[in-house]
């Protein structure tokens, strides 16, 4: 089966690169047995800490990249 060609340029959602260099870098640390266990427990774990403190730390994050890669001054997102 081929594929076609395709132009589509997509690109990644606000802050999705820092979640996912998170969790790299706690499975690269643990070494787990079972990665995609482990990410659901690595997932649960920030969605916890994001509702009892209310920091959304990929929000932060993004807000980081925008200032220091793109050279945009932070925004409020209300």
């Amino acid at each position: 089966m081929s594929v076609p060609f395709s132009s589509t340029h997509l690109r990644l959602p606000r802050g999705f690169g820092t979640i996912l260099n998170g969790l790299v870098r706690e499975v690269l640390r643990d070494q787990p047995e079972d990665i995609p266990k482990y990410a659901a427990q690595y997932f649960s774990s920030l969605l916890k800490q994001r509702q009892e403190s209310g920091l959304d730390t990929a929000e932060w994050a993004a807000r980081l990249e925008e200032r220091f890669y793109y050279n945009h001054e932070f925004k409020d997102t209300e």
